[in-house]
């Protein structure tokens, strides 16, 4: 198998399986935890919008360095990013495989707002695993021109879903329990 079919292979199987693990995650009984455990699971959804901002944060810097000509500082950027998602995927289902999802408590207007806020994020989150991994990968095989291609779509997403993260997170914090 080619390196290209591996490659489309891997994003096809990751892309696929890890938003349905996260949504099934979504339907099964929590964890319970003793309290020790829950107070430091309560941070993470503070911890999920820093880690969001951060990655945010690094795709601004990733295409400054791109457009001047700094492809070393571009990779590092890319690649702090994509570390930073997984680490967010990881600590958003330690959280919500232990934790009740919680209802928004905003009324009126905002509320609506919310909503479209959250559902576009949820859409755009399921469709940027294989966008990112794709745009990724095609950047560390050297696949300049569809890298690049692929790039002017992912990164504009990438950096939609990151910065609503911390959106969402702000306008649900007031409604947490804890």
């Amino acid at each position: 198998m080619s390196i290209d079919k591996k490659m489309k292979a891997f994003v096809w199987v990751a892309g696929v399986a890890i938003p349905v693990v996260v949504a099934i995650l979504f339907y099964l009984p929590g964890v319970e935890v003793d309290e020790g455990l829950r107070s430091v699971l309560n941070r993470l959804p503070a911890l999920n919008a820093t880690i969001n901002g951060t990655a945010f944060l690094c795709l601004i810097g990733s295409f400054w360095a791109i457009k001047n000509h700094k492809l070393l500082l571009h990779q590092r950027f890319n690649t702090a990013a994509l570390v930073l998602s997984a680490l967010f995927l990881l600590s958003y289902v330690s959280f919500h495989i232990t934790t009740e999802s919680t209802p928004y408590c905003g009324e009126g207007a905002i509320r609506s707002v919310y909503f479209v806020v959250l559902i576009s994020h949820i859409l755009l989150s399921v469709a940027i695993v294989p966008m990112v991994l794709t745009t990724f990968l095609l950047g560390l095989g050297n696949q300049v021109e569809r890298h690049r291609k692929w790039a002017r779509i992912t990164w504009p997403v990438w950096m939609y879903v990151t910065f609503t993260g911390v959106v969402v997170y702000l306008m649900i914090s007031p409604c947490y329990p804890f």
